[in-house]
């Protein structure tokens, strides 16, 4: 778990994406302390992974969030920003993800079961203040859901089945 300030700033992006897509039906903020206990077996098996639920993260209406969605991470100075998507769609985003994340930096996270395409500068993985994750986030966010429209493919699960905004209001 992150100290109090990483977890102040953690809440800061996550609200500031909340505040970026007010009105915004087709992307949605999912606060990872709420869904600690979703019922869905994605949720269940980083309950079993003992994985940390010290995230935020945005999904998309047409797709199911827990298969694709862009994370932000608290890392040791900031934020970790980057596409998420499982093994199950691997063989259809990994062939556009670098143009959602160009020059970012993949990687497979064992515990979380999903790959994660990590914007990426000079140093490797790009560590980014509270503004900037926002700002990466939703211009990460942004190309992805070009890409998905243009595919249109059918909608699965909308969002996570608890709420994704911390004041419980789903939508």
């Amino acid at each position: 778990m992150p100290d109090s300030a990483a977890a102040d700033g953690l809440l800061a992006v996550h609200d500031g994406l909340r505040t970026a897509l007010a009105g915004r039906p087709e992307i949605h903020v999912a606060w990872g302390p709420e869904l600690a206990e979703d019922a869905s077996p994605a949720a269940a098996a980083l309950r079993a992974a003992e994985a940390s639920w010290e995230w935020s993260a945005l999904g998309f209406a047409s797709r199911s969030f827990w298969d694709l969605h862009v994370g932000i991470l608290p890392v040791e100075s900031g934020f970790s920003v980057g596409l998420h998507w499982t093994r199950a769609l691997d063989h259809e985003v990994r062939p556009w993800a670098p143009i959602a994340v160009p020059g970012g930096t993949l990687r497979f996270a064992a515990v979380a079961g999903e790959y994660q395409l990590l914007t990426a500068d000079s140093t490797g993985v790009a560590t980014h203040s509270i503004r900037s994750a926002v700002d990466v986030a939703l211009a990460v966010a942004t190309r992805v859901l070009s890409k998905i429209t243009e595919d249109a493919h059918p909608a699965e699960v909308f969002a996570p089945t608890d709420c994704t905004t911390r004041e419980k209001t789903c939508g």
